[in-house]
């Protein structure tokens, strides 16, 4: 039977057309759509009960994201408002940061001349707004109810000290600064920001000149904390510090439009002064392009905990009906070459976690300009290593569960208050009181190991284990609370010292915390004491 080429050449076509259809991923997503399109359709026309569409397909779409990367999610209007406020810096409202426990909102710190600075304390429980239960408010809707037009007016009832409270405040315009403290210490120049919004270079800046006319002959800068912000506020911030024309950071993405490098466009302010800069684990994005990019170029000592590790960029788009996707472009690497990205979210577990970059996979050695080894995939490593944060799983349940906090409230209004910040210390007869809070209120801090333990007693109870058994599983638990106690004690230092803190915070506001922490802070007394030996600056730089 002779061939018909005509026919084979069809055969083929239609072959080669749909393989380059499967590997074609716009016919993939377009494929997906119409599934989930007949799914939903589906859904409507015959499931049992009604179904809000509009949430189950937001969703949808927030868990689809988290199926990448943490920093790629999808706004909402009211989650753009929010988001464009904080980069703006600046929203009517009461001057509060606050956070929900149980059925009350609870005021964790006060901005200094704002409208709360005069009519309420930290450690104040909101219960209602407007005569609306914050117990019948989502986060969302309460946090929304204190914003509103500057010069309009809120009622609130709130808790203090076992009373019940009612206030009228007049919400005002209240500015997210950068930065939120300097100091003079000295011939030692001290600043304190917090994020990288459209304020921050102006803040910063401002800041610097300020303690430069004042004398100041070294500088701390202080990221702790810092979560990072907007990309062109660093790269002015870095310019402040090293010449015009030198590389900031270098951005590369799977798309050519996103890669770009970044360089200093003006004149320096001083390319002399002594730095340090202070940075934790919770130092990111930004304060590590900060930090990164200086030691880099030998021009700051880096102090403190390893940073966080985020080495990414991310972009808003618009979407329909006034909503926006963040979502991750590119990766960033800071002058000497290097990725401080530190968890790899491509490449997963059999359990769908995120495996960590490994730096010993890394193929070449990065250098500062002076030549010292520096390490990428990790976080910025720095060059004095100090840790100001604890990894005992006991302290972090005692601080997540807000104990400290609630214990300074106790604290405030039921202990004298001190005269001044230079004689305030908290001693042993504090952390007797403390401990003593403790049993009184029946709060007991649990270790990873304990939780996990009562919740096998308790396990164990409901099937109706043997006495034997549950007796074995009570006397563990008794052991480790006498263990627990035993932690605490060996905590002493730390617990003083995050109350103390606090306390200077509520006592003496935000001057009288950053004096205080110039006093006492072993992060800042290393910085000094380093800035203060000019020749062991310049080793730490040269070696």
């Amino acid at each position: 039977m002779p061939f018909d080429m005509k026919k084979i050449w069809f055969v083929l076509s239609l072959f080669v057309t749909g393989l380059t259809l499967a590997q074609n991923p716009y016919f993939e997503i377009s494929k997906q759509m119409e599934i989930y399109n007949d799914v939903l359709k589906k859904l409507s026309t015959n499931y049992i009960d009604e179904i809000n569409f509009g949430d189950l397909i937001q969703k949808n779409t927030r868990k689809m994201l988290n199926g990448l990367d943490r920093f790629t999610t999808f706004y909402d209007e009211q989650g753009i408002l929010n988001q464009k406020m904080r980069q703006e810096g600046h929203f009517g409202g009461l001057g509060i940061h606050i956070r929900f426990k149980n059925k009350a909102i609870v005021v964790t710190d006060i901005f200094n001349n704002s409208p709360a600075a005069e009519a309420l304390k930290i450690g104040d429980e909101i219960w209602a707004i407007e005569q609306k239960k914050v117990a019948d408010l989502s986060p969302q809707v309460a946090s929304n109810l204190l914003k509103g037009a500057s010069g309009s007016a809120v009622s609130l009832t709130l808790k203090r000290n076992g009373k019940t409270i009612d206030r009228k405040i007049k919400r005002a315009d209240i500015k997210l600064n950068a930065v939120t403290g300097t100091y003079l210490d000295g011939d030692i120049g001290y600043i304190r920001f917090v994020k990288f919004n459209q304020l921050a270079a102006r803040q910063v800046k401002k800041a610097l000149l300020d303690l430069k006319k004042q004398g100041a002959k070294k500088l701390i800068i202080d990221v702790r904390g810092n979560p990072g912000g907007l990309l062109n506020e660093v790269i002015k911030i870095v310019n402040f510090f090293i010449p015009e024309g030198k590389i900031v950071v270098t951005t590369k993405g799977r798309f050519e439009k996103y890669n770009k490098t970044y360089l200093t466009r003006n004149p320096s302010i001083d390319e002399q002064i002594p730095i340090a800069i202070l940075v934790n684990n919770h130092s990111a994005s930004a304060s590590e392009i900060l930090s990164g990019s200086l030691q880099d170029y030998d021009r700051a000592v880096i102090i403190g905990d390893t940073t966080y590790g985020k080495g990414l960029v991310q972009r808003t788009f618009k979407v329909k009906y006034g909503t926006y996707m963040k979502q991750t472009i590119s990766k960033y690497y800071i002058p000497s070459g290097r990725l401080i990205q530190k968890i790899d979210y491509w490449h997963r577990d059999k359990n769908g976690k995120p495996l960590l970059m490994r730096q010993n996979l890394s193929e070449k050695d990065y250098k500062t300009s002076n030549g010292r080894t520096v390490h990428d995939l990790g976080g910025v490593v720095p060059d004095i290593e100090l840790q100001n944060e604890t990894k005992e799983s006991l302290i972090k349940d005692l601080e997540n569960k807000g104990v400290l906090f609630d214990f300074a409230t106790w604290y405030y209004f039921h202990q004298p208050q001190p005269k001044n910040i230079t004689d305030f210390k908290l001693t042993g007869q504090d952390f007797d009181l403390f401990l003593k809070y403790l049993k009184d209120q029946k709060l007991h801090p649990q270790t990873t190991a304990e939780k996990l333990l009562r919740n096998a007693y308790k396990k164990a109870e409901k099937e109706q284990q043997n006495q034997t058994i549950l007796k074995a599983y009570q006397a563990l638990l008794e052991a480790y609370k006498s263990s627990d106690l035993l932690i605490l004690k060996q905590y002493k230092s730390y617990i003083l010292a995050q109350l103390s803190r606090d306390l200077a915070n509520r006592y003496f506001k935000q001057t009288g915390l950053i004096r205080y922490n110039m006093m006492h802070d072993p992060i800042i007394l290393k910085a000094k004491d380093i800035l203060n030996d000019s020749n062991r600056y310049r080793h730490i730089l040269n070696k």
